[in-house]
């Protein structure tokens, strides 16, 4: 929840002045009560903000490619706070549950943003990402590091994960092992086991 507060300040900034100037987000150093009650002000805030911008206003953000309007951070902050509030329904003893569309809609996001030019990919070969009802094929790009992405399915990849595709968000996240979900893997495991999640 620190984490989240000062990530939901840092954004609410970015959006209102549509500068990235200043400081990046920090952990809150607040705790206990303070911090619950500083981050439902600092979550409402947000929300307010989101609601004003129009997804279309111009606004930089960090992702390389993206275009520069507020629809980055409205769909950067909803997959944000989602994936930390199934941290924190976990922490708590919930069984934590991730809307279908969304989670498709966070992994192409989380493709996109935390892989495609991160420069930390070691990929050895394409690999495709299938869920039941969307696809992604990635390609190690000529720049190290780098990784091409493409909707839709490359039959000649190397090797697929395919399942449900909160169990695959999950799994891209580092919030579950692989073992440990019903996704199913394909092909070279050598090939899946380099990508690195972000």
């Amino acid at each position: 929840m620190q984490h989240l507060e000062g990530v939901h300040a840092w954004a609410n900034r970015i959006l209102r002045s549509a500068l990235m100037a200043g400081p990046g987000h920090t952990k809150s150093k607040l705790d206990g009560h303070q911090l619950i009650t500083r981050f439902e002000t600092g979550a409402t805030e947000l929300s307010r903000t989101t609601e004003a911008t129009g997804a279309d206003a111009a606004c930089p953000n960090f992702n390389p490619g993206t275009p520069p309007n507020a629809q980055f951070w409205h769909r950067r902050q909803l997959h944000e706070t989602t994936i930390h509030r199934w941290d924190i329904e976990r922490a708590l003893g919930v069984d934590p549950t991730l809307d279908r569309a969304v989670a498709i809609d966070a992994i192409d996001e989380y493709l996109d943003v935390w892989i495609r030019t991160r420069g930390q990919q070691t990929l050895l070969a394409p690999l495709t990402l299938r869920t039941s009802t969307a696809g992604w094929t990635l390609r190690p790009a000529e720049r190290p590091g780098r990784v091409e992405i493409t909707p839709g399915f490359d039959g000649e990849a190397a090797a697929e994960l395919s399942g449900r595709a909160d169990e695959l968000l999950l799994v891209l996240w580092g919030r579950v092992d692989i073992g440990d979900t019903h996704i199913e893997r394909h092909g070279d495991r050598d090939v899946i086991a380099s990508l690195r999640p972000h």
